[in-house]
């Protein structure tokens, strides 16, 4: 009987040495947890800031809104360009159909025959 008790002191001890140790892990992968979580949130906050400042580089810089303030207006038109212009010959324009056949030139043999073009 003394055996058995000894035995079962000796089984309690280790049984609370595990336990120490597994309390000690869990410690630490909640630590590990904690410094994950923290590390994810500064990822994020410092995403949304950079897609803040690449939708902040598109709208104009401060810059360039006061170089076109300074800049000035550009002149009205002349009065001559708001004039409309007068053809001096009406435009009759000759559809295919209408042109003589000896006018007509076939494409695909200027496209098949390369000899010198003389102006």
């Amino acid at each position: 009987m003394i055996a058995r008790a000894e035995d079962a002191e000796k089984r309690n001890r280790q049984l609370h040495a595990d336990l120490f140790t597994a309390q000690a892990c869990a410690t630490a992968l909640e630590s590990c947890e904690v410094i994950v979580v923290e590390a994810l949130k500064q990822a994020k906050d410092e995403h949304v800031q950079k897609l803040m400042e690449a939708y902040l580089i598109l709208a104009p810089s401060r810059e360039i809104k006061e170089e076109a303030a300074s800049t000035p207006p550009a002149p009205p038109p002349s009065e001559e360009l708001q004039e409309p212009v007068q053809l001096e010959e009406e435009f009759d324009p000759v559809l295919p159909s209408q042109s003589p056949p000896e006018e007509v030139i076939n494409i695909s043999s200027l496209l098949t025959h390369r000899g010198d073009v003389s102006d």
